[in-house]
């Protein structure tokens, strides 16, 4: 998946880079705030207000969205399941705190291996095209 977005702020060797989402977004407000624009800060060479070209591997964007959504379903899915068949609570209560730690587990362990993924250049969007501002504004004339 690739993006393009503007520098909008360079701290040393980080970019603060802003996109535009995309049209298809914009009707959706999934995000709640209903907003136009995407930060992200990534290390890389460049100047302020110059366009960059940033990509994520799409089978990294599949991976990710299991990770953070299928794992957590699943573990309130099986959470569930047990808490109905193994806690004698009576009515759903027994499910309900099932689903409830079925979900707090891998969301735990979502959290705690976060900081390992961000590391990871894999789980990182990477610059992969710089185009200069001056040549940006030639091309829009």
């Amino acid at each position: 998946m690739e993006r393009l977005g503007e520098v909008t702020r360079v701290d040393g060797k980080w970019l603060e880079i802003t996109f535009c989402r995309p049209s298809d977004c914009e009707k959706c407000h999934a995000c709640m705030g209903g907003e136009k624009t995407t930060t992200l800060r990534l290390e890389g060479k460049a100047q302020l207000g110059d366009r960059v070209l940033v990509e994520l591997p799409a089978s990294t964007v599949t991976q990710a969205s299991l990770i953070a959504y299928g794992l957590p379903l699943a573990g309130m899915l099986i959470g569930m399941f047990l808490g109905d068949r193994f806690v004698p609570l009576g009515n759903s209560l027994g499910t309900l705190l099932g689903a409830a730690i079925g979900l707090a587990l891998p969301l735990g362990y979502l959290l705690v291996t976060e900081r390992k993924r961000r590391q990871n250049p894999k789980w990182t969007p990477q610059i992969i095209r710089v185009i200069p501002a001056v040549q940006t504004a030639l091309h829009d004339q």
